[in-house]
């Protein structure tokens, strides 16, 4: 009996090498270019997609509008980043807000960092992008002095949220809203816009990989 890797797999008499595992692929940060823009408002559909079907659709249909509608004015007035996988295919992006008071719509304290508009390519789920993105907001909050990081989410939105909680972030419903308020739609469910909190002061800042835009180092 020939040997080969416990890993390959045998279809027809042909060896099969095993599929690349994603987590050995090399994720790069940087901020967003101009002539990406449409790329990062093109994932946000997909990545909604597996939230359908309920009641809170009419609200997830203006909350998607907001986010792709929504892309080029982020990028203005934020930090907008892009999470990019052998510093090629963007698979994720997010913006932070030096102060939420950015933002626009947020209630929370002006002063606090925040972010919004995080997204990953549901294809690269599982592999650390989201945790990678929201670990640069956190970096960039305590860079630019802030004490704490705000930000807001909707319970329904489970991935998000288990993240957010994985990573040390507390509720604070005191700064919690109606969804309708900040994307105002007929009809569907009530649904909450709920607000965490993460304290930043006198944590050390962690290492990143944040390169330049155009950059594929």
């Amino acid at each position: 009996m020939d040997g080969f890797a416990a890993s390959e797999q045998r279809h027809d008499g042909i060896r099969v090498p095993p599929r690349p595992d994603p987590r050995s692929r090399r994720l790069t940060l940087r901020l967003a270019r101009e002539d990406e823009l449409i790329t990062i408002g093109a994932l946000f559909g997909p990545a909604l997609e597996g939230y359908r079907g309920t009641a809170a659709d009419p609200v997830l249909n203006a909350y998607l509008r907001d986010l792709v509608e929504g892309v080029r004015e982020r990028w203005e007035v934020s930090e907008t980043y892009v999470a990019l996988v052998e510093g090629a295919r963007v698979v994720g992006s997010v913006a932070f807000y030096r102060d939420v008071a950015l933002e626009g719509w947020s209630n929370l304290p002006a002063g606090w960092a925040g972010f919004r508009a995080l997204v990953v390519d549901p294809a690269a789920r599982g592999v650390g992008v989201g945790r990678a993105l929201v670990e640069q907001c956190l970096a960039r909050g305590r860079d630019v002095g802030a004490a704490v990081l705000g930000i807001h989410s909707a319970d329904y939105l489970s991935h998000a949220v288990e993240l957010y909680d994985r990573m040390g972030f507390v509720r604070c419903p005191e700064f919690d809203l109606a969804a309708k308020v900040v994307f105002p739609t007929d009809g569907g469910a009530e649904v909450t816009a709920i607000a965490f909190r993460y304290e930043l002061v006198g944590e050390a800042t962690g290492p990143r990989t944040v390169t330049e835009p155009g950059s594929t180092t």
